[in-house]
C-alpha cells in the first residue's frame, strides 16, 4: 500500500488545509476531492486510503460513502476508510457505511498525530505482512468479508473475493496458503467452487476450509462429504476462529 490519500471534504477551509499540510509534512501524498460521486468515479488511479471529513450537509456525502464502501469491500483489494467528524456525523455515516467497514474514526477537533500514527501503523503492517501466511476469504457478503479480514489481519495477509468466479480469477495471478470458502453462496455454491478449484492444476493443492452459518447435522454431513480440510462456523468468537486457523497451519 502506497502513501497516497484521497481526502474528501465539502469545504476546503483553514482546518482542512491544516490537516492536509500535516499529512504532507509526514510524507503522505494528499489528493483532495469534493464529495462528488461522479468526480471521484472519473478519477484515474485512485489511492487505497480514503479519509472523509464530515461537515456541512451530510446528504451530500451519501453517494460518495456508498461508493467508497464498495471500493473497500471489493474483491482482493486492501483498502481503508477513515472518518473524521463529530459523534453525530460519524454515527450518521455508519447508517451508510457499517462500522465494520470503517478502519478508524476520529472525533472533531481531531488530533492529527493520532491520524498519522494510525496511518504509519497501517503502512508498517502492510510491509510486515510480506512474511505472513496468505488467506483468501470467499463470501458473497461484503460486510462479513470485511469482518473476517479485520479479525485475521493482525496475524495473516488476508484477501477477499465476493464470488467463486472472482476467487478463481484472483488465484490465476496470486498465491495463497489457505482458502476460507462460504459453503452457502448463491448462484455458484461453495461446493461447486470447491470442485472447480480441485479440478485445476493451479489450485488443486490449495487447502480449503468451508465457512458455514449452520451447524445442524444435515448441513455438517454435506460439508464434510466434500472432504475439505475442515469447516468453521461464521459466528464463532474471533479468538476461536484465529486459534482454529493457527492450529491448521501448525499441523502443516
Amino acid at each position: 500500500m502506497d502513501k497516497r490519500i484521497l481526502f474528501v471534504s465539502e469545504n476546503h477551509n483553514f482546518l482542512v488545509s491544516a490537516m492536509e499540510k500535516s499529512l504532507v509534512d509526514s510524507h503522505f501524498e494528499v489528493i483532495p476531492a469534493q464529495p462528488d460521486l461522479v468526480e471521484i468515479q472519473l478519477r484515474a488511479n485512485l489511492p487505497d486510503i480514503y479519509i472523509v471529513y464530515l461537515e456541512g450537509d451530510l446528504n451530500n456525502f451519501n453517494g460518495t460513502l456508498k461508493y467508497l464502501k464498495k471500493l473497500v469491500t471489493e474483491d482482493g483489494k486492501d483498502r481503508v476508510l477513515y472518518l473524521i467528524g463529530n459523534p453525530m456525523e460519524i454515527n450518521a455515516a455508519y447508517e451508510i457505511v457499517p462500522k465494520s467497514v470503517v478502519s478508524a474514526s476520529f472525533s472533531r477537533p481531531v488530533n492529527m498525530k493520532d491520524v498519522i500514527n494510525k496511518l504509519n501503523t497501517l503502512i508498517l503492517d502492510d510491509f510486515e505482512s510480506q512474511g505472513k501466511k496468505r488467506i483468501l476469504v470467499v463470501d458473497d457478503d461484503g460486510i462479513l468479508l470485511r469482518s473476517m479480514k479485520n479479525r485475521l489481519s493482525p496475524k495473516y495477509d488476508v484477501f477477499m473475493a465476493n464470488s467463486g468466479v472472482s476467487a478463481i480469477s484472483f488465484l490465476t495471478q496470486n498465491h495463497v496458503d489457505l482458502i476460507l470458502l462460504d459453503y452457502e453462496m448463491p448462484v455458484v455454491s461453495g461446493l461447486q467452487v470447491f470442485e472447480m478449484l480441485k479440478s485445476e492444476d493451479l489450485t488443486k493443492d490449495i487447502p480449503v476450509i468451508f465457512l458455514t452459518a449452520k451447524d445442524d447435522r444435515e448441513t455438517v454431513m454435506k460439508v464434510l462429504a466434500a472432504k475439505p480440510e475442515k469447516y468453521l462456523l461464521k459466528n464463532m468468537p474471533a479468538d476461536e476462529l484465529i486459534k482454529s486457523i493457527d492450529d491448521f497451519f501448525k499441523g502443516k
